[in-house]
């Protein structure tokens, strides 16, 4: 069984990568412009074949864990097709851009439709009972932690007002250094037991109302029901709207803080993650993974790093500017893709070391 999860994963990335090279390759033939060789895979050639409507190659390779799309000239640092008619850079810049912004642009396309293929066959979910307010963490030397809350707590009243999701309404109405009397909910020796404790919270001026120190998640049971059309597409875009606001999240935190650079996963990480996460919820799982991958693959893409589409796109907005193109562009983005795939190597040698 494990063996079929793996072939998933690898069908997982085929088809989103596949997705992705495709977005350049229509662009490119719906603006004219030639398309050299599309690949799906790397490595060794496994078939080929060409077309007589035009003039592609395609690849069929070994390794199905990448592709790519070939332009005339693109990132030719021999000089090989300097005089080609077929030359990528001698199109307009607005086809060229479109033709490079197509490929994340098909990735964010397809999160969203294999999202709306998830809510249409397992539901939407609906809230089904009251929120809960429960204890996440704890911080050191808040009022939370003098009064004894711990992780885990669930509040139920404060001052005997029930607490559903408007914890931080409740006590942001009273001025800081007044006592609340806390009823909360609490695991003691494997009982449920409810405790009663005074918590006297802080106003902070930083953030302008009163703090207690906690971290808090707000839940609601839900029920999956069946949907209109009008609800999944919402639900859709809500989920692909979260994936890409957390992508962008640990963007900003890898950039300036360096957070989560342990946390990088490569082919063979996430590989693991598509096999447990199958095992565990089928192919409900499998597909919120594709939503969630898809939606980083195509925003990943448009940072602005050598090799990636962001830098391309750069570059010809630059050239658009200037009126005429950067010298030595194709050894950027050359130089960008070794470092890439030095890159990847190193992440993949440290997931295998962390299977063992």
């Amino acid at each position: 069984m494990t063996f079929l999860y793996i072939l998933a994963a690898i069908l997982l990335f085929g088809v989103l990568i596949t997705v992705h090279e495709a977005g350049h390759f229509f662009a490119a033939r719906a603006l004219g412009i030639p398309v050299r060789e599309f690949a799906i895979g790397f490595g060794p050639k496994l078939y080929k074949w060409k077309r007589k409507k035009h003039e592609t190659e395609f690849f069929l390779r070994a390794i199905p864990l990448g592709g790519y799309c070939a332009f005339y000239g693109e990132d030719d640092t021999t000089g090989e097709f300097k005089d080609d008619p077929r030359l990528f850079s001698k199109y307009p810049v607005w086809k060229r851009l479109l033709t490079i912004l197509m490929g994340p642009v098909m990735n964010l396309v397809l999160a969203f439709l294999v999202a709306a293929l998830l809510f249409s066959l397992s539901g939407v979910p609906v809230g089904s009972g009251p929120f809960s307010t429960t204890v996440q963490s704890v911080s050191d030397g808040g009022a939370a932690q003098a009064a004894g809350l711990l992780p885990g707590d669930v509040i139920l009243r404060v001052d005997g007002q029930p607490v559903t999701d408007n914890l931080s309404e409740i006590v942001g109405r009273q001025p800081g250094g007044v006592s609340r009397r806390f009823q909360v909910q609490r695991v003691v020796d494997g009982q449920p037991a409810t405790l009663e404790l005074d918590v006297i919270p802080a106003y902070d001026p930083g953030e302008g109302r009163n703090m207690i120190g906690i971290v808090m998640s707000v839940s609601q049971p839900v029920t999956l029901v069946r949907g209109s059309p009008g609800d999944i597409l919402r639900h859709a875009y809500n989920l692909s709207y979260q994936a890409g606001s957390m992508v962008f999240r640990a963007i900003r935190d890898l950039f300036t803080r360096g957070e989560g650079l342990g946390e990088v996963s490569g082919v063979v990480g996430i590989t693991k993650m598509i096999v447990d996460e199958i095992s565990r919820t089928q192919w409900e799982g499998y597909l919120y993974l594709m939503v969630i991958i898809s939606i980083n693959l195509g925003l990943m893409n448009l940072l602005i790093i050598p090799g990636l589409d962001g830098s391309r796109i750069l570059f010809l907005i630059v050239e658009a500017i200037r009126g005429k193109p950067i010298e030595k562009e194709g050894y950027v983005h050359a130089a960008g893709m070794v470092l890439l795939f030095g890159l990847m190597i190193a992440i993949t040698f440290r997931d295998i070391l962390r299977l063992f």
